[in-house]
């Protein structure tokens, strides 16, 4: 079972400074699962982030240590999937932070449910601990939209004020009648005259503008538990900034931008001078569709034969996921790339040799295995079609041996680097 240990704050300050040494040292983690409303409703496209504590070695008590934050983000069905956590103390967060649109209602791990007080952590603030090398699986993340108030600001003909910097305040008292208080500052409208203010807590809020000496107040509204204010209007007495001129571009400048993005998205020819090889960058939705772009082209996926060859990928293509040509590598007697070469060198993640020993015999499995390059790691993890980090993987790298630049094969896009 995987192991996850939810600690109190105050625990788990306290035992940094005696496991830090050896979790340094752990191998990577994953946290992967779905997201959902209170209404069970997917979410998508929500980001999410586990960023480390901060943190100090007992060899050197003097320098704190920042781990990275790993990111991730929800599909169209609410699925998500954090890779590479390099620290076994993270909090989860929902990002923008302090801006995010939604807020954390509970977390299922393992059947286990941690409810959060929105009001403390409006925006994320679940802390907890994770085994070295544990991948935390099927996580179920609740979340219901922040209460806000967004407002739109126009003048008396009903032009919005578009993209205008103005002085807006929010003033609350709170429902119970124990206190309040406001804040406000320089705010910047969007292309529409629109802004957004998050609440933290229930409350009365009375929303003012002000811009070249003239300003508008709304009545107080009431904004309950859970609840958003979407219609406010503010009227300014006064002519809204003039719209800048828009920027025209001749027809030979629009060419150009279709042709650059083109080339982009279909990638350009590089030469790796120590093999004569040719490799190229491609975007694909699937694993499937970037074997058939390969097939099309006259070339497979890339077929990784050495440390150098990648660390020469890498540095060319960027740190991102991709897509490589090794299918069925932990089932296989005899792993072979799509190109039939042997395998005769392996970048796995500590994470997945630990799995190609559990999966020993599941050679009957008819569910294929793809592999992906993790750019930022270096390491390759395998993943089925279906899953989380297969719909997070939108590229892939083909390869072709034998020619050199300008052979007819080639597209015109190429280059020796």
């Amino acid at each position: 079972m995987n192991r996850l240990y939810v600690l109190p704050l105050v625990v788990l300050v306290v035992s940094i400074t005696l496991l830090f040494s050896t979790a340094l040292q752990s191998v990577a983690m994953t946290f992967s699962g779905r997201v959902i409303d209170e209404a069970e409703k997917p979410v998508a496209n929500l980001r999410l982030a586990l960023p480390a504590f901060r943190v100090t070695t007992p060899q050197d008590q003097d320098e704190p240590v920042f781990l990275p934050s790993q990111q991730g983000e929800t599909n169209e069905v609410g699925e998500f999937l954090i890779s590479d956590i390099t620290s076994p103390f993270v909090k989860l967060t929902l990002l923008p932070e302090q801006a995010a649109d939604y807020e954390l209602r509970s977390v299922k791990i393992e059947g286990i449910t941690f409810h959060l007080d929105p009001y403390q952590y409006p925006s994320g603030g679940l802390s907890f601990g994770i085994a070295p090398g544990a991948d935390v699986k099927d996580v179920e993340i609740t979340v219901r939209p922040r209460m806000r108030i967004r407002g739109r600001i126009v003048s008396a003909d009903g032009t919005p004020f578009r993209n205008a910097r103005v002085d807006l305040r929010v003033e609350r008292r709170d429902i119970d009648g124990t206190g309040g208080g406001g804040g406000g500052g320089t705010t910047d409208l969007d292309d529409e005259g629109y802004f957004v203010r998050y609440l933290n807590e229930p409350a009365y809020c009375t929303v003012s503008v002000a811009y070249q000496g003239q300003s508008a107040e709304s009545e107080e509204i009431l904004i309950e538990d859970g609840q958003r204010y979407d219609d406010l209007i503010l009227t300014l007495d006064v002519e809204p900034p003039p719209e800048p001129e828009p920027i025209v571009a001749n027809v030979r400048d629009r060419e150009a931008f279709e042709a650059a993005w083109n080339r982009d998205r279909q990638g350009m020819w590089a030469v790796n001078p120590e093999n004569r090889h040719a490799y190229k960058r491609v975007y694909c939705e699937t694993r499937e569709e970037a074997h058939t772009q390969a097939v099309a082209q006259g070339a497979h996926l890339v077929a990784i034969n050495d440390a150098a060859e990648q660390a020469w990928l890498v540095e060319v293509f960027g740190e991102e996921n991709f897509w490589i040509g090794l299918v069925d590598a932990s089932k296989a007697d005899n792993p072979h790339w799509d190109n039939g070469e042997a395998v005769t060198y392996t970048n796995w993640s500590p994470s997945e040799e630990t799995a190609d020993r559990n999966r020993s015999g599941q050679s009957g499995d008819a569910s294929q295995n793809y592999t992906v390059l993790i750019g930022m790691t270096g390491k390759w993890q395998e993943t089925r079609q279906d899953g989380p980090l297969a719909r997070l993987t939108e590229r892939a790298i083909l390869e072709k041996e034998h020619f050199t630049v300008g052979f007819p094969e080639l597209d015109d896009d190429s280059e020796e680097r």
